[in-house]
């Protein structure tokens, strides 16, 4: 048995069994791994020091068998808790979808979350592994910040057709994409 741990972080108005996450928990386990899905405080409502302090509790230390998947607002939470680990603790990878570092323009409830800037060169450093995934036509987190996104992590870019925002309304109760590349990941 592995002792890889894979957290999957959501995002705003979405909980542990939302959308396609349930789905990719149990790809995970099927690959040996340890999977959790943090429930964030008040996800109609978010604030960033308590989402970032639910994180630090269910995780705990990285190690370089901690993995991540995050969607929306789930992406920057969890690069904000990467860029709080110290020098010696470096994570597996990160593969985050429909991620944001900047102001998302039609949720401005959000921009707590983007104030400070991130030390992408701190997870540049400590996560050898990201992967960043995009809907062109994403209409909540446009695809232009998706993409931004992955040139600040220097991380590969996925942009995929008419996938709006990964949500189970469009059709995503499944992401087969993310299993793929978690799996091609962890087997490396």
């Amino acid at each position: 048995m592995t002792s890889k741990r894979l957290f999957i972080v959501h995002g705003f108005m979405a909980g542990p069994d939302h959308h396609w996450f349930g789905w990719l928990k149990k790809e995970a386990e099927l690959l040996g791994m340890a999977v959790h899905v943090p429930a964030t405080p008040d996800p109609m409502a978010p604030d960033d020091a308590a989402w970032l302090s639910a994180l630090q509790a269910a995780v705990g230390e990285v190690d370089g068998e901690t993995w991540f998947v995050g969607h929306s607002l789930g992406c920057i939470t969890t690069l904000r808790y990467l860029n709080q680990q110290p020098p010696g603790n470096h994570a597996g990878g990160v593969i985050m979808v429909s991620g944001f570092s900047e102001p998302v323009p039609a949720l401005p409830e959000l921009d707590a979350f983007t104030r400070a800037p991130l030390d992408t060169t701190h997870i540049i450093e400590h996560v050898p592994h990201r992967m960043v995934i995009a809907s062109l036509n994403d209409e909540i987190v446009p695809p232009a910040l998706t993409l931004r996104l992955s040139q600040q992590l220097n991380a590969p870019f996925y942009g995929l057709p008419e996938s709006g925002h990964f949500l189970d309304r469009d059709g995503f109760c499944e992401l087969p994409l993310v299993a793929g590349l978690l799996r091609r990941l962890i087997e490396e």
